[in-house]
């Protein structure tokens, strides 16, 4: 092992030398695992919204030892390896710190690493809690719930002495300390055992913490475990209002949710993920539950993640409503799907370099004309570039293309073209008056079949 060690020592040195030459910004985590089941890689997470994201994954040597160099993308907190991984890290850039992973417990090899070596300490304290929800040795409450008044007084013991001389990373771990602890108790009493409390067994400590509103700020998705320590905690209030003889029901859930749950934005995150995102089929109830919850679906990151997870389960058709899109008319107009709302609609998306496409404007010019005042809508949506608007707008002109002429501002990457999933053109949609799909796959207007279908939407 000290081989191991001075060996991963040169290693850091003249690595880091080099890539400081390079770039200051850098982060460099060099590690050796120690484990007796030698995994073939191990990943590195960014912590997002609560949860965590795959930030790279490298290979572990035959000796255990393995590296990652990359640039941040925030000061805070990253995890090496899976939740059962111990290896809650730190990072700023520029940092370099190095750590030995064995099983339930890492340690920091840097001495002058004080905000490592700090969560290196928590983790020695929390693990004794979370290496029980792991089931290791399934222990049951009538083993933890004897050790628990000792932990709570460990974890205010950390809480008071930590005092890097980072302000930042102090204010960040205590509010992490004391949330890991609250989250583990409950996530201890929803694991399966073969021994469970009655209510009245669980320690004061439970209705300590859970009493009154939590999460003032969204400081608890800073956290890896920050989503579930949310869910973790709304489902414990339900397990509180079973006890006295209150069955909750969805609505009795979101309520407890609603009243106890301070910060807006995490009330959101509660309802996206297990309201909204579990659902099966893109269908009115969920359609209405969209509406029900969409007061509190108020950041960005929550309005993609909805967006992304619906197009995994619309079907476009059945007369789903349409993903409105929007494009500037060739004088810069915002001209938006849902502004015919009223009306049936031919969406014909195209570019001036297709020929396909130009191929179909004399039928599409001729179907326009046969159906000129009747409650039908042509648009033609554009997916040139950018640089090529000029040439768009000098075309439009030249071959007096009527109808609604719009153009989107990102080529193949406009919002029509990720949502609808184009990825040829020419591509015919046709949309009813009540703003749902009819077809996101039309007939062309070479076709008599096109005609056919707006004739009918219009009866």
């Amino acid at each position: 092992m000290k081989k191991i060690s001075m060996l991963m020592l040169l290693t850091v040195i003249l690595f880091s030398l080099n890539v400081k030459s390079q770039n200051s910004n850098m982060a460099i985590i060099q590690g050796v695992i120690t484990a007796k089941t030698m995994p073939t890689d191990i990943s590195l997470y960014n912590v997002v919204n609560g949860d965590v994201v795959l930030n790279s994954k490298v290979s572990v040597a035959k000796d255990g030892s393995f590296g990652f160099c990359f640039k941040p993308e925030y000061s805070g907190f990253y995890r090496i390896g899976e939740r059962n991984s111990p290896a809650r890290i730190y990072i700023t850039p520029g940092k370099q710190t190095s750590v030995t992973i064995n099983d339930l417990e890492f340690t920091v090899m840097n001495t002058s690493d004080k905000e490592n070596l700090k969560l290196a300490e928590w983790n020695s304290i929390i693990m004794k809690l979370k290496g029980a929800n792991m089931l290791r040795g399934n222990f049951t409450f009538k083993e933890i719930f004897p050790i628990l008044p000792d932990l709570e007084s460990q974890k205010d013991a950390f809480i008071a002495k930590t005092n890097t001389g980072n302000k930042t990373f102090d204010h960040l771990v205590k509010g992490m300390a004391q949330s890991e602890f609250e989250e583990e108790l409950y996530h201890f009493l929803s694991m399966p055992r073969s021994a469970h409390p009655k209510f009245e067994e669980q320690p004061p400590m439970y209705k300590k913490y859970s009493s009154g509103p939590h999460f003032a700020s969204t400081e608890i998705l800073k956290y890896d475990f920050g989503q579930m320590a949310l869910n973790g905690y709304v489902q414990y209030l339900s397990s509180v209002k079973y006890n006295e003889g209150i069955k909750y029901s969805t609505e009795g859930s979101d309520k407890l949710c609603i009243e106890n749950v301070v910060n807006d934005t995490l009330k959101g995150w509660f309802f996206l993920n297990n309201r909204l995102i579990r659902s099966k089929a893109y269908d009115v109830v969920y359609r209405d539950n969209v509406e029900k919850y969409k007061p509190y679906i108020l950041s960005d990151d929550q309005k993609t993640k909805l967006h992304d997870f619906e197009l995994t389960i619309r079907k476009f058709g059945d007369n789903e409503p349409a993903i409105d899109f929007n494009g500037k008319t060739v004088d810069g107009k915002k001209i938006a799907l849902s502004d015919f709302k009223g009306k049936v609609v031919v969406v014909d998306v195209w570019a001036t370099w297709c020929g396909p496409c130009k191929g179909e404007i004399p039928s599409l010019q001729k179907l326009e004309e046969e159906m000129k005042g009747k409650d039908v809508v042509f648009m033609s949506y554009s997916i040139d570039d950018m640089k090529d608007h000029d040439k768009w707008i000098k075309f439009v002109a030249d071959e007096k293309l009527g109808g609604v002429q719009i153009m989107g501002d990102a080529a193949w990457k406009s919002g029509i073209c990720l949502d609808y999933k184009i990825n040829a053109i020419p591509r015919f949609m046709v949309f009813n008056k009540l703003g749902q799909i009819v077809s996101i796959d039309a007939p062309r207007p070479s076709t008599p079949a096109l005609k056919e279908l707006v004739e009918k939407l219009l009866k």
